[in-house]
């Protein structure tokens, strides 16, 4: 009984098994050209039983208990960190690039160019302050650096536009990959329920999908029992089995910009980006493109303010007969270095002299105006201001206008100018100044200095061939400002010049160094999970040999039943 039971029975569960183990092997080499496979390893148990004659247990044969992915979660969980570190500072690598584009340094044309031969043409003035050309030339250059500064403004923010779909078509791919992910969660667990595995090709899918994600997003994976999977995005759930909550995008205005804002579709809550494409996005945007949108601003109030402060204590050809302030007050009331006041460059406590002259006789009249600013008792207001003006000065009329900014009006056949303003007032109210506008979007010319040459500022005294307040200007190209953190004008833009090229080769290495690391993850994934035809070759080889082992065995067995029923009958 032990022939026909025990001894069939070894070398059926013998072929079937090994018959099975084959089938294994193939498939493992009908996808090792397949990215993201996981190879499977057929376990084969002994079988106990079957009880010999003698009282002895071999065993009953050989059976396939389990079918293992060769897998390692933590592994997975690593590599999907780092294809998203990749993908982030590539983002970032490539933006730097487009704004190094942009500036266009070392060109014949580049703003630090630009800059130079402004403030060289105010050298040029100081030594031929009557030459038109000459003043021409100072001008011209002035309106020169304002339009390249607004064109790299505006290139600039068309990146973050750009990158702005870009989050958006990225978000919608991350919110298709969750909701395949969800499906195939309730798929797996459907075909899993049975606690006979059999969803091996359906894992494998949502492992390559959970890699595309991960480089997307940063994800945090953890399996469920049942086959399915809970994925979070920072401390959130994302996906929960067949529950997803998907992703979609706003646009939001902050801080002046329009950003593309990340949130959960289900109830508009943010999403917290750690790291991946995504996020890498979101830091190139914030960071490298809105912040190299501030540091031109913060170069454009500079030469606003610095080069406004030199010129309005100067003077030109001819005096005003009417001139009103560029900036305007938000409560004329309001003390004017108050934030009340709303002035971009705040006055201080100090004075400046107006001088009204005659045009026929050439006889004029010099007051000081006092600018109280010290804190004590009543402090000067813009309506203050006007009203002084009034009284002191003859033949000039101070008014404040509908729209809160000062002007002032000379008598007819009479003319003004403006010396030693030391509170910085005139600059702040946009008197006799050079520039206007508040930032790089704004930044230009002064209209009325533009149209007569003879409005630039270039003396202090007003003597002939005075041209010390050119000197003061072109001096402005090397000297420390303290609203610079003491550097000059050139020097801070050449800090933003070099700040590019440093974060752009920082940005190179940090992206090559997490290429090596997502190559050395991809290694020793394949290590684990790849196919080798070499090791597959030698368990084919060697189920080949098992199998016929047992082909053998059963041969010999059908044998021995023959011989053993010509006995019996």
């Amino acid at each position: 009984m032990s022939l026909t039971t025990g001894a069939l029975q070894i070398g059926r569960s013998a072929l079937l098994s090994y018959q099975s183990a084959l089938q294994v092997v193939g498939n493992n080499l009908s996808n090792a050209g397949v990215e993201g496979y996981t190879r499977q390893t057929a376990v084969l148990s002994p079988i106990p039983g079957v009880q010999l004659p003698e009282g002895f247990t071999p065993g009953a044969g050989v059976a396939l208990t389990a079918l293992r992915r060769n897998i390692d979660e933590t592994l997975e969980n690593r590599l999907r960190i780092a294809l998203g570190n990749e993908a982030g500072t590539l983002v970032q690598q490539q933006m730097l690039g487009r704004i190094e584009g942009v500036m266009n340094e070392l060109s014949e044309s580049d703003l630090s160019t630009l800059l130079q031969a402004f403030f060289n043409a105010f050298s040029n003035v100081q030594n031929q302050p009557h030459e038109a050309g000459v003043r021409g030339m100072a001008i011209a250059y002035g309106g020169e650096v304002a339009a390249e500064i607004r064109r790299q403004r505006l290139e600039i923010l068309a990146l973050a536009d750009e990158i702005n779909q870009d989050i958006v078509t990225t978000v919608g791919r991350a919110d298709d990959i969750c909701r395949e992910v969800g499906d195939l969660n309730v798929r797996i667990a459907a075909v899993e329920s049975a606690g006979r595995g059999g969803a091996a090709a359906l894992r494998d899918q949502r492992d390559r999908l959970l890699r595309e994600l991960g480089e997307l997003i940063q994800i945090e994976v953890r399996e469920q029992p049942n086959g399915g999977i809970y994925v979070y995005a920072g401390n959130e759930p994302l996906i929960q089995d067949g529950l997803v909550r998907g992703l979609t995008t706003t646009q939001e205005t902050q801080g002046g910009y329009t950003r593309t804002v990340v949130r959960f579709a289900d109830n508009q809550s943010g999403v917290e980006l750690r790291g991946g494409r995504i996020a890498g996005q979101v830091r190139a945007r914030d960071e490298l493109i809105f912040g190299q949108i501030e540091r031109l601003n913060g170069l454009a109030r500079a030469l606003i303010q610095e080069v406004n402060k030199v010129h309005a204590s100067g003077q030109g050809l001819t005096g005003f007969t009417r001139l009103t302030g560029t900036f305007d007050v938000l409560d004329p009331a309001a003390v004017l270095n108050s934030a009340a006041a709303g002035l971009d460059l705040t006055p201080r406590n100090g004075s400046f002299l107006l001088t009204v002259r005659d045009a026929d006789t050439g006889l004029s009249q010099t007051s000081t105006i006092t600018v109280d600013l010290d804190g004590i008792g009543a402090d000067e207001t813009l309506a203050s201001l006007a009203a002084q003006i009034n009284a002191k000065a003859a033949n000039v009329t101070a008014q404040v206008t509908a729209d809160n900014r000062l002007q002032l009006t000379a008598t007819s056949g009479f003319e003004f100018t403006f010396a030693q303003d030391s509170s910085n007032v005139l600059a702040a109210l946009g008197l006799n100044t050079f520039f206007d506008g508040r930032d790089a979007q704004s930044l230009a010319v002064n209209a009325g200095l533009a149209a007569d040459v003879n409005r630039l500022a270039a003396a202090t005294r007003g003597a002939p061939g005075d041209g010390s307040n050119a000197a003061a200007l072109a001096a402005l190209a090397t000297t420390a400002l303290a609203g610079l953190g003491g550097r000059s004008i050139n020097d801070y833009y050449n800090a933003i010049v070099s700040d590019v090229a440093v974060r752009g080769a920082a940005a190179r290495a940090s992206s090559e160094a997490a290429g090596a690391i997502v190559l050395s993850l991809q290694s020793q994934r394949e290590s684990i999970s790849g196919v080798s035809l070499d090791e597959e070759t030698i368990n084919l080889l060697r189920m080949e040999r098992a199998f016929q082992g047992a082909a053998r065995y059963v041969s010999t067995v059908d044998r021995l039943l023959e011989e053993v029923l010509t006995l019996v009958g």
